[in-house]
This record gives structure tokens, sequence and C-alpha cells, in this order.
């Protein structure tokens, strides 16, 4: 299960809520253990299994359906959901942002994000669930005044990094004690339980960007080489840019930079400057009725005016000429 051994597991594995193969049946189960939801299931066979366990106020799962699915559920609003891919891949859509999760990258899911999610056939997932309540009491004692405000996270949480083993060895530890909890085990004491689910939100709220974060002024800085990186991308949009080029002018390898972009922006650099050539041309098409699409295209460095239209339909859900026939 790359990198979540079955050994690892076996403490929640033992806690089974349900197994079916009836679709009806676990869309109810699964509402009942964790929310309120619309299924569609797309094809597969159905081979649902959800396995839960709580340790103090935090809820962790394993959850999979076998077969292909679309989920649909209203804004999380009591509760933060983690979700990480055991196995297989998920497009988890946060607002107007999409994680594509994998057992490297997995999605946090602020409460008030709409969202939606879908799972390939035969994914399976790891679900931490983080009540609010405990969230915000956890917030104010790190940030104090800046966590008052709303709550929203940068949902792409890199797994394959430093601070991402970091996060999957504390949940692994959590597992591993669950034997613990159940009656007539020896115990260990209760503030020192407390004291780990502390620090696994407080590893989250302190390492992956958040609002209350930022408003704190308590944003992690940028590795240089990646504003660099990012500067010369804006500085030279109209340019036939290669990833060496970029690469070279930020001072690293283009395996290096590749990393860099994956960890940060969770995506390649070469998408990055993709999708900065496209906002850049939207701009552009909004604020200068007089511009032609093909000169706009071409003003951002992109030479094919079909590929252009089809990556803009893509990121922005129309043609580049609707931008323009609205705006003009």
């Amino acid at each position: 299960m790359h990198g979540w051994s079955r050994l690892t597991l076996a403490p929640l594995l033992k806690r089974r809520v349900f197994s079916s193969t009836q679709q009806d049946e676990t869309r109810t189960l699964v509402s009942e253990a964790l929310k309120e939801h619309r299924l569609t299931w797309k094809g597969g066979r159905v081979d649902a299994e959800l396995n839960r366990a709580r340790f103090g106020s935090l809820t962790v799962c394993t959850l999979r359906y076998g077969a292909e699915v679309h989920i649909e559920p209203d804004r999380l609003q009591d509760f933060m959901l983690v979700q990480v891919p055991l196995r297989g891949r998920a497009c988890i859509e946060c607002g107007s942002d999409r994680v594509d999760a994998d057992p490297d990258c997995a999605a946090v899911i602020a409460p008030n994000r709409p969202l939606r999610l879908h799972w390939e056939a035969g994914c399976e997932q790891l679900l931490l669930k983080i009540p609010r309540g405990k969230l915000e009491a956890i917030g104010l004692r790190a940030f104090g005044e800046a966590a008052t405000g709303p709550l929203d996270f940068s949902p792409a949480l890199r797994l394959d990094t430093p601070i991402g083993a970091a996060w999957c060895s504390m949940v692994a530890s959590l597992i591993h004690l669950l034997p613990t909890l159940d009656d007539g085990a020896p115990r260990p004491p209760a503030a020192w339980l407390e004291h780990l689910e502390d620090t696994l939100m407080l590893h989250l709220l302190y390492n992956q960007p958040n609002s209350w974060q930022a408003r704190a002024g308590l944003a992690p800085a940028l590795p240089r080489r990646l504003t660099l990186a990012e500067s010369y991308m804006r500085e030279h949009l109209s340019a036939p840019l290669t990833l060496i080029d970029i690469a070279r002018h930020a001072g690293a390898s283009a395996s290096a930079l590749t990393r860099l972009f994956q960890e940060h922006r969770d995506t390649t650099p070469m998408n990055a400057l993709r999708a900065l050539r496209l906002d850049t041309a939207r701009q552009k098409l909004k604020s200068n009725a007089g511009a032609s699409v093909t000169e706009v295209a071409l003003g951002v460095g992109f030479g094919h005016l079909g590929r252009f239209s089809e990556y803009y339909r893509e990121r922005f859900g129309e043609l580049p000429r609707e931008t323009r026939r609205v705006t003009g």
C-alpha cells in the first residue's frame, strides 16, 4: 500500500464498520458513519469496506468502494477531512482547486470548501476527520486572534517530502496505539495521548499553507529557487521556454526544480508556466476590448491557436472569444 503496510494498518483494519457488495447499502452506511452525500456509481464491481476508530477527538478510517464512484457531499461545516489514497487515485475538487490525489499526494479539505470527489475503481483511502471545534481551539493557542477568522487550506499535501513523511509517521503512531484504548488494555496517560492528538493538528496548521497561518504572518517562506523560476516565467511569457531554460536561470537542475514545484505548487514547472500564460491571456482579453485572440495568444507564448483555445476552455470553462465577447 505504498508506505502504509498491512502491519501498520492492522489495528484499524480490525475495527470494521461494514463490508458490502450492495450500492444502496453502501451509500447509507457511509453516510451514517461520515456524512450525508450523493453517490453516483460509474462502473465496476461494488466491493465496499469501511473500518473506523476514534483517538480522542479524531476519527480515522479506511474506506473503499471497489467500483469507480463520483461523490458529492455538502460542505463539511463541522469538521476538516484529510484524504490519503492507500492505493489507486482520486480527483478531489475543493472549490476552484483540484487535487489529483495518489499515495504521494493527500488532500486537506477545509470545513467550508465546496467539494466534489471522483474515486477511480480500486481506490482505497485513509481518512482523518478533525472536528472543527478542536481545530479552532488549537488554532487559537497557535495563532491567537488570527485564528478567529475563516480557515482555509491549500488542499494538496505532498507526502513524498520530509514534512509529509513526518505527518504520515504521526498518523501511523496513533494507529499503533489504538489497542491501548480498548477496554481492559493498559492505557497510556490521558495527557500524553492528548498531546499526540494536538501535535498532529499543529503539524498541519504550521506546515500546510492556510489562512490562519497567513494572517498571523507565519506563512513559510518559499524556496528561493522556486521564486526565481516563477519570476523568470513571468518576465518571459512570450519566449519559447523549456524546462532546462527555467531551471538554469533558477540555479537548479531540472529534476530538483520539478520536485520544488510538486512540493509547493502541486504541479510541474511547465504546467505552472501554462497556467500563468493562460491567466495573463484572460486578463488581457478582459482589459483590452480591442485585442484579438490571436494577438493575445502569441503575446503569452502560444504559437498554436487551436491548442491555446483548448487549454483556455479547460481552465476557464469558455473559449477565449467568449471571454472577449462578454467583456467587449
